[in-house]
């Protein structure tokens, strides 16, 4: 049984990874794949194991094989894009004045990184 849940959030991450690469946010990959949103956020937290044809309509929203998926190496390294993306996505979720405050945090910590470079 552990190993399936190994599986399934392992899966579930590369698919996080592949749709946050490419920009798309969980609702319109759901959207794409015919599937319910808050399904799809269960897979990628390993919360629930797909089915091969469910694993195939999302690789299908993804642009990708199911090989390419089960087979090729996770890259855990999310580039620039794909993090802003991210955070771009978590911010809409924010009331205006939490978002303030996360601006400023962002804000404090970018200046702290100047400051170490230096």
């Amino acid at each position: 049984m552990a190993d399936n849940t190994r599986l399934a959030r392992e899966v579930g991450a590369k698919i996080k990874y592949l749709r946050l690469k490419q920009g798309l946010s969980q609702e319109s990959l759901a959207l794409s794949c015919d599937m319910n949103p808050a399904f799809l956020g269960h897979v990628e937290r390993g919360m629930r194991s797909p089915t091969l044809n469910t694993l195939q309509r999302i690789c299908d929203g993804l642009g990708i094989t199911l090989t390419e998926l089960l087979l090729t190496e996770p890259n855990t390294d999310l580039d620039s894009a794909a993090a802003i993306q991210h955070v771009t996505d978590r911010m809409r979720r924010l009331s205006p004045a939490q978002a303030a405050h996360v601006a400023e945090l962002i804000e404090q910590v970018c200046c702290l990184l100047d400051e170490a470079e230096k």
